[in-house]
């Protein structure tokens, strides 16, 4: 099992919905936010995972632990935007004092994980969080 989104989702083979994900790391924040207290919990949100780029690309792809294991599938622009507002309302009604977010991140090209303009997205990603906080 690969876990993503702060490392506490487990991911499926060999793909798992982006969506999905997300609802599960929800789930969890709520209840570490919860278990954690009175100490402030910081989420965290993910663009994506796939550690396939670190696999010798001519083996057998099995789940057979990292980097062979599952990957976020439908991790869309649009969709990154949707969870950093979830992370955005979350905050705002956490009260914390000094609330923070983190992200996952900027460069992780062979994981899957990068704001960084592509061909594909092109800034699409960096958009999203232009789009969510200004």
């Amino acid at each position: 099992t690969s876990y993503v989104w702060i490392h506490h989702v487990p991911v499926t083979f060999p793909t798992m919905p982006y969506t999905a994900c997300r609802q599960r790391y929800e789930a969890y924040r709520e209840k570490a936010a919860a278990d954690f207290a009175p100490v402030p919990y910081h989420p965290n949100v993910t663009m994506g995972w796939d550690s396939s780029p670190r696999t010798v690309q001519a083996d057998r792809f099995e789940n057979v632990g990292y980097p062979f294991m599952g990957a976020l599938d439908g991790n869309t622009p649009e969709a990154f935007r949707e969870a950093l507002e979830s992370a955005r309302e979350w905050l705002a009604r956490s009260g914390q004092a000094a609330p923070a977010l983190t992200i996952n991140a900027w460069n992780e090209w062979t994981e899957g994980s990068y704001l960084e303009p592509d061909t594909v997205r092109g800034y699409g990603y960096l958009q999203a969080i232009r789009t969510v906080f200004g």
